[in-house]
């Protein structure tokens, strides 16, 4: 009997095939339902310092890779807007100054989160240029009009792109990080 998870996309090279797109994707769409009315206590928060994430909860493989489409991507970014959309929606007053994000990173999409800023200083510090350009505003594009996103009433986009050269000691980092939610600077 042949193992099915060795069963491969026909033209590819070895390249596992993906396997239950469509269930993956409702477990997305129903964790981001999750968040309706389920915002953290202060308790739990006040156990960090800074910042409180969800990582996105599915495998790798599905929103990354030679295996996975656009379609696919575009459903879980947009499940991670709706799952920020339903945090904002759900937090109490008492937790007004808590930031609401969620963090769509291209093309590394498997480091997407859900981002609880807890500080405006460390939230600056994500999205905020830097004078030696290793972090720039994407102000000539928006992922949510490319990938026709539909961005809820309080949702807003800012995108930034990271660019570290590499070192003796690793590879450097070339990346996007469309960033959703509360992001307008409030240090106005």
């Amino acid at each position: 009997m042949r193992n099915r998870d060795a069963i491969t996309r026909p033209g590819t090279r070895g390249e596992k095939k993906l396997r239950d797109a469509p269930r993956r994707l409702r477990d997305l769409q129903h964790w981001a339902d999750c968040f309706s009315g389920a915002f953290p206590s202060p308790e739990e928060l006040g156990s960090q310092a800074r910042y409180w994430n969800y990582k996105v909860p599915t495998r790798a493989g599905l929103i990354e890779g030679p295996a996975t489409t656009l379609r696919i991507q575009r459903a879980c970014a947009q499940s991670l807007i709706s799952a920020c959309a339903n945090l904002i929606q759900s937090r109490p007053a008492s937790q007004a100054t808590v930031r609401v994000t969620c963090c769509i990173a291209q093309p590394g999409m498997f480091s997407s989160e859900i981002c609880l800023y807890l500080d405006e200083t460390y939230f600056q510090g994500h999205v905020a240029s830097t004078a030696d350009g290793q972090v720039t505003a994407i102000t000539s594009r928006s992922l949510s009009a490319e990938w026709q996103l539909v961005l809820p009433q309080g949702v807003e986009e800012r995108g930034v792109q990271v660019s570290i050269p590499p070192t003796d000691h690793d590879d450097g980092l070339e990346q996007e990080y469309w960033f959703y939610g509360e992001v307008a600077d409030r240090r106005r």
